[in-house]
Protein backbone atom coordinates (compact mmCIF):
# COMPACT_ATOMS: atom_id res chain seq x y z
CA UNK A 1 0.00 0.00 0.00
CA UNK A 2 2.62 2.54 0.82
CA UNK A 3 4.50 1.96 -2.93
CA UNK A 4 0.93 2.61 -4.24
CA UNK A 5 0.91 6.06 -2.27
CA UNK A 6 4.84 6.67 -3.23
CA UNK A 7 3.76 6.29 -7.11
CA UNK A 8 0.26 8.52 -6.52
CA UNK A 9 2.08 11.13 -5.14
CA UNK A 10 5.15 11.06 -7.85
CA UNK A 11 2.50 10.99 -10.55
CA UNK A 12 0.97 14.27 -8.63
CA UNK A 13 4.13 15.54 -8.60
CA UNK A 14 4.54 15.28 -12.38
CA UNK A 15 0.96 16.44 -13.02
CA UNK A 16 1.86 19.72 -11.19
CA UNK A 17 5.21 20.31 -13.51
CA UNK A 18 3.12 20.07 -16.75
CA UNK A 19 2.78 23.57 -16.85
CA UNK A 20 6.13 24.05 -16.19
CA UNK A 21 6.94 21.82 -18.87
CA UNK A 22 4.22 22.71 -21.37
CA UNK A 23 5.58 26.45 -21.13
CA UNK A 24 9.49 25.39 -21.70
CA UNK A 25 8.25 23.81 -24.61
CA UNK A 26 5.92 26.51 -26.11
CA UNK A 27 9.12 28.95 -24.96
CA UNK A 28 11.64 26.62 -27.10
CA UNK A 29 9.22 26.88 -30.11
CA UNK A 30 8.83 30.44 -30.09
CA UNK A 31 12.65 31.00 -29.94
CA UNK A 32 13.15 28.84 -32.57
CA UNK A 33 10.47 30.28 -34.75
CA UNK A 34 12.15 33.59 -34.42
CA UNK A 35 15.72 32.40 -36.02
CA UNK A 36 14.09 30.86 -38.59
CA UNK A 37 12.10 33.82 -39.56
CA UNK A 38 15.38 36.04 -38.84
CA UNK A 39 17.31 33.58 -41.07
CA UNK A 40 15.11 33.60 -43.74
CA UNK A 41 13.96 37.25 -43.73
CA UNK A 42 17.98 38.00 -43.87
CA UNK A 43 18.61 35.31 -46.70
CA UNK A 44 16.05 37.65 -49.00
CA UNK A 45 17.69 40.72 -47.71
CA UNK A 46 20.97 39.29 -49.02
CA UNK A 47 19.20 38.59 -52.35
CA UNK A 48 18.34 41.85 -53.06
CA UNK A 49 21.59 42.91 -52.05
CA UNK A 50 23.35 40.62 -54.76
CA UNK A 51 21.15 42.10 -57.38
CA UNK A 52 21.62 45.74 -56.34
CA UNK A 53 25.57 44.87 -56.18
CA UNK A 54 25.25 43.20 -59.60
CA UNK A 55 23.30 46.14 -60.84
CA UNK A 56 25.57 48.74 -59.42
CA UNK A 57 28.55 47.33 -60.94
CA UNK A 58 27.25 47.59 -64.52
CA UNK A 59 29.04 49.74 -66.81
CA UNK A 60 27.32 49.56 -69.34
CA UNK A 61 24.18 50.66 -67.86
CA UNK A 62 23.93 53.76 -66.48
CA UNK A 63 20.31 53.53 -65.28
CA UNK A 64 20.65 50.11 -64.13
CA UNK A 65 23.88 51.37 -62.40
CA UNK A 66 21.96 54.15 -60.52
CA UNK A 67 19.26 52.11 -59.30
CA UNK A 68 21.37 49.53 -57.85
CA UNK A 69 22.95 52.31 -55.45
CA UNK A 70 19.56 53.76 -55.05
CA UNK A 71 18.62 49.92 -54.04
CA UNK A 72 21.81 49.74 -51.76
CA UNK A 73 21.23 52.91 -49.90
CA UNK A 74 17.63 51.55 -48.94
CA UNK A 75 18.95 47.98 -48.22
CA UNK A 76 21.62 49.47 -45.74
CA UNK A 77 19.21 50.84 -43.73
CA UNK A 78 17.72 47.53 -42.92
CA UNK A 79 17.85 46.20 -39.62
CA UNK A 80 19.26 43.46 -41.36
CA UNK A 81 22.25 44.96 -42.63
CA UNK A 82 25.18 44.37 -40.62
CA UNK A 83 28.59 46.21 -39.90
CA UNK A 84 30.47 44.09 -42.28
CA UNK A 85 27.89 44.56 -44.73
CA UNK A 86 27.87 48.12 -43.91
CA UNK A 87 31.79 48.03 -44.81
CA UNK A 88 31.05 46.03 -48.15
CA UNK A 89 28.73 48.87 -49.38
CA UNK A 90 31.12 51.83 -48.62
CA UNK A 91 34.09 50.24 -49.92
CA UNK A 92 31.89 49.44 -53.01
CA UNK A 93 30.26 52.95 -53.29
CA UNK A 94 33.96 54.72 -52.84
CA UNK A 95 34.89 52.65 -55.68
CA UNK A 96 32.15 53.57 -57.67
CA UNK A 97 32.47 57.07 -56.95
CA UNK A 98 36.10 56.84 -57.89
CA UNK A 99 35.14 55.81 -61.19
CA UNK A 100 32.82 58.22 -61.91
CA UNK A 101 34.61 60.68 -61.31
CA UNK A 102 37.61 60.02 -62.79
CA UNK A 103 38.31 59.89 -66.60
CA UNK A 104 37.90 56.49 -67.14
CA UNK A 105 34.60 56.69 -67.99
CA UNK A 106 34.92 59.23 -70.92
CA UNK A 107 31.80 60.52 -72.36
CA UNK A 108 30.07 56.72 -72.53
CA UNK A 109 27.71 58.06 -69.43
CA UNK A 110 25.79 61.46 -69.65
CA UNK A 111 26.67 63.97 -67.46
CA UNK A 112 23.75 64.48 -65.28
CA UNK A 113 23.39 60.77 -64.77
CA UNK A 114 27.09 60.32 -63.84
CA UNK A 115 26.57 63.31 -61.10
CA UNK A 116 23.18 61.49 -59.86
CA UNK A 117 25.21 57.74 -59.54
CA UNK A 118 28.40 59.95 -57.50
CA UNK A 119 25.35 61.58 -55.49
CA UNK A 120 23.85 58.21 -54.55
CA UNK A 121 27.78 56.26 -53.96
CA UNK A 122 27.93 59.44 -51.84
CA UNK A 123 24.56 58.71 -50.10
CA UNK A 124 25.58 54.99 -49.62
CA UNK A 125 28.47 55.96 -48.47
CA UNK A 126 27.33 58.19 -45.65
CA UNK A 127 24.28 55.35 -44.79
CA UNK A 128 26.76 52.24 -44.54
CA UNK A 129 29.11 55.09 -42.39
CA UNK A 130 25.95 55.66 -39.91
CA UNK A 131 25.31 51.85 -39.24
CA UNK A 132 28.86 50.78 -39.21
CA UNK A 133 29.05 53.12 -35.75
CA UNK A 134 26.17 52.34 -33.71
Amino acid sequence: METLQGIWAAVLGAASLAPLATFGVVLVAYLAYRQRDRADRRDQWWKRAQWAIDAALDGGDPQRRLAGLKVLVQLIGSDLATAEDADLMSALAVGIRDEEGSSRRGAAVPLPIQGQIVAEADRLVRAAGAKARP
